[in-house]
């Protein structure tokens, strides 16, 4: 290549017997194309780098979001624990608010109600961007990585909301477990307590002398008849109306052969005028039982017949209010 003070000569040798390829360019042009080629180096060289940076931000954001993905699985699962929770707790209320009335005892007597209207937790302003389509976030002037920051971060705020609703949930349950423990050992005592209330007739038959003031049979006075008198024939099994224990199986003149029977919760039930008796001092009894049979012992008897009294606290009442059948 050979120059003059305007102009380069470039020559090109194409063989021996050729004559070389002459190639004039002016020092202007020659320059302008060697900063052309500087500049398209250039540009060619940053988008490349651009390149390179823009595929690591998209494996990036493909790493994020398969962890989005992942932790919305993670919600999902928490979603359908916690709805099985209320459920559970929502059948335990019913039942124990059931239990409560059975019982005949207050709503909330051993502690409070739980309702399940209570709202809170963290919030955000709703943003459809944050957990959509990472591309409309693109136009707004955010990065997708951003927005799949922004996503995860919105994400990993509903878990730790859920987390906190199954905490709470696991505690009413507790405490409704706990209320239906309570509701147990009420239970027990009425089916104890029921168990030892007289319910049925000791002995069937026509009732020949009711509860409460009288004429006497035997003094043609006005007195107070203390039970209720059952006929009956002799030999007629008498049967317990309820569970007791045996507390008196004796003679007396007047009520001749009779039995009485603590039922619990100061009940007490006597049985007069037997012809046998067939349990003993400190015998526990159940309802339908045969404790004697019927008779006429006693002096104040006038026939066969079953002399029948219960007593509440040491104070008789009348005997039909405790018969159901």
């Amino acid at each position: 290549m050979k120059s003059s003070d305007e102009a380069y000569t470039v020559m090109i040798f194409r063989g021996a017997t050729t004559n070389p390829l002459q190639v004039r360019l002016r020092k202007s042009t020659f320059r302008r194309a060697l900063i052309t080629g500087l500049v398209l180096f250039v540009v060619q060289a940053g988008i490349l780098v651009h390149y390179v940076v823009q595929t690591g931000q998209v494996a990036e954001l493909q790493t994020l979001r398969q962890e989005i993905t992942k932790s919305r699985d993670q919600t999902s699962v928490f979603s359908v624990a916690v709805d099985g929770m209320k459920q559970q707790l929502l059948a335990m209320q019913q039942l124990n608010r059931k239990l409560q009335t059975m019982f005949g005892l207050e709503p909330g007597q051993f502690e409070q109600g739980v309702e399940l209207n209570g709202q809170g937790g963290e919030e955000f302003p709703y943003d459809h961007s944050a957990y959509g389509d990472p591309a409309p976030i693109q136009g707004k002037g955010i990065s997708p990585v951003d927005g799949a920051l922004h996503g995860k971060n919105y994400q990993a705020s509903l878990v730790a909301n859920i987390e906190a609703g199954l905490v709470w949930l696991e505690y009413q349950t507790s405490r409704e477990q706990r209320i239906l423990d309570k509701l147990a050992i009420v239970a027990g005592e009425r089916v104890e307590r029921w168990a030892g209330t007289p319910s049925i007739w000791p002995v069937k038959g026509p009732i020949t002398s009711r509860f409460g003031p009288r004429i006497s049979p035997f003094t043609g006075k006005k007195a107070f008849h203390s039970g209720v008198d059952v006929g009956s024939p002799p030999g007629k099994k008498v049967r317990a109306p309820a569970a007791g224990k045996v507390v008196l199986a004796a003679y007396d003149t007047r009520m001749g052969n009779f039995i009485r029977i603590y039922h619990g919760h100061g009940i007490e039930t006597t049985y007069g005028h037997l012809s046998k008796i067939l349990v003993k001092y400190g015998h526990k009894v159940k309802r339908g039982d045969v404790i004697a049979w019927v008779g006429s012992s006693g002096r104040f008897s006038t026939g066969p017949h079953l002399h029948y009294q219960v007593a509440v606290n040491d104070k008789v009442v009348n005997p039909i209010q405790y018969i159901l059948d």
